[in-house]
């Protein structure tokens, strides 16, 4: 019951956040039509490299969109239900969580879903025109959404979880804003060019493995029972710890004492 209250809040949220970001109709679109466009741009770089080489380790351009595609599908899960996480420290440093903590709902969940980014409307649906161009099988347009919103939640999870050091020290966030740095640059790359110590990065201290790679290997290009189990243990995992974390750091918050609501 508890959980199905928490969702319903999500997509109250997200409904709510979108309703208010559509009132400028010309910015809510071009926004959205930019960010398919920017992702879009990068088909170019590929596509360059790959006129010099026909493979990188065995990806060709098919399989190296397919992981751009899945990375900004992730993303955009991450920015659209909880763009609140991104922006956790200020609020921490500022004392603006007052607010959250008098509402009778989750306050995690409060935060987290309190703001959206249209444009990221754009990145889940670069996705699906990503398989178009790559001319992928009908299952994998059905497959990607559950694995773009597992993505989202383990990087929207991983976020939350080093802004969580806003609670305990000053500046806790550029340590945040790197791990954001390594996700968002690294998973966008075929694996196998990345050594054995940044491949054990990717895959524990920032997990951008199991958003990208592990769908992407052992889903859309191969099938692997335990690896897909794997993303769905390492997703309750750290998003437990995400919850965890955010309990914990509640306790050494210092109100700001400030006057405010929220429609």
């Amino acid at each position: 019951m508890g959980v199905r209250k928490n969702l319903a809040l999500i997509f109250k949220y997200l409904k709510l956040n979108l309703q208010k970001e559509a009132q400028y109709k010309t910015s809510f679109i071009l926004q959205i039509v930019m960010m398919i466009a920017n992702n879009a741009f990068f088909i170019i770089q590929w596509l360059i490299i790959f006129s010099i080489t026909d493979d990188i380790g065995g990806y060709g351009l098919n399989e190296v969109l397919l992981i751009w595609g899945i990375a900004a599908g992730g993303f955009g899960v991450a920015h659209l239900f909880f763009e609140g996480v991104f922006n956790l420290s200020d609020q921490v440093y500022n004392g603006k969580l007052d607010v959250f903590l008098t509402q009778p709902k989750n306050v995690l969940i409060n935060v987290a879903c309190s703001k959206c980014t249209p444009s990221a409307i754009g990145d889940i649906l670069y996705v699906f025109v990503v398989l178009i161009i790559i001319g992928a099988p009908w299952w994998w347009y059905f497959a990607a959404i559950p694995v773009i919103i597992l993505g989202g939640l383990i990087y929207a999870s991983m976020v939350l979880c080093y802004q969580t050091l806003s609670f305990h020290i000053k500046k806790g966030d550029a340590i945040a804003n790197m791990a954001n740095f390594v996700m968002t640059g690294f998973n966008t790359y075929p694996p196998v060019i990345f050594n054995i110590i940044t491949k054990v990065v990717l895959y524990t201290i920032v997990p951008a493995g199991f958003m990208v790679f592990v769908p992407v290997e052992h889903l859309f290009l191969g099938f692997n029972i335990w690896w897909l189990l794997g993303v769905l243990g390492v997703t309750i995992f750290i998003v437990s710890l995400a919850f965890i974390l955010f309990k914990w750091g509640l306790k050494k918050y210092n109100s700001g004492n400030l006057m405010g609501g929220r429609l």
